[in-house]
């Protein structure tokens, strides 16, 4: 949690926006982001989402800083960031970090029993995404519907409509993520 609030309180001050300013951007409070940088609460998925939108950024942006131009790239199993967000009960993992003109963000996002990416449904920037459940099973919500997936079970939905994933089970769901700009 420490280099993404890093990371947040750094593009916010690059764009010169008050905690105030970029809270009613992103509709979260100024003093939830105060602790979310300060790393004093871990924020939901939903909610960085939110902040990556208003910000113009991709929720990659939060997670990675690019580091190289390397190809092809290989991330390690051992050597992935893992971003646990405690408001989720989820583990969001970055799969192809240092390419900062990248096109397609793939995430290994891991629910937790009763996990689930925000308190209500949230809309992200344009583009596409692709899920996937690579493991155990979720619910995908979409404007009011809801969809029950099984391992190997995939959806390719447009992440500006109102959409959510939970997990319902006793046991960690794992689902692959791609965002596409």
């Amino acid at each position: 949690m420490k280099q993404l609030a890093q990371r947040l309180r750094q593009l916010r001050e690059d764009r010169q926006l008050s905690l105030r300013a970029l809270g009613e951007m992103a509709g979260v409070s100024s003093s939830a982001l105060s602790q979310i940088e300060a790393e004093q609460v871990s924020p939901s998925i939903a909610t960085l989402e939110k902040i990556c939108t208003a910000l113009g950024l991709r929720i990659a942006a939060l997670l990675d800083e690019p580091d190289g131009e390397s190809s092809p790239l290989i991330l390690r199993a051992g050597q992935r960031r893992r971003v646990y967000s405690s408001g989720s009960h989820a583990t969001i993992e970055p799969l192809a970090r240092g390419f900062s003109r990248k096109k397609m963000q793939p995430l290994l996002v891991t629910l937790d029993a009763g996990g689930e990416c925000g308190d209500h449904p949230y809309s992200s920037a344009d583009g596409e995404e692709f899920a996937m459940l690579i493991k155990g099973s979720a619910r995908f919500e979409q404007q009011g519907s809801s969809f029950d997936l099984d391992e190997g079970d995939a959806v390719y939905y447009d992440p500006r409509l109102s959409h959510n994933w939970h997990n319902l089970h006793e046991l960690p769901s794992v689902l692959l993520i791609v965002v596409a700009q």
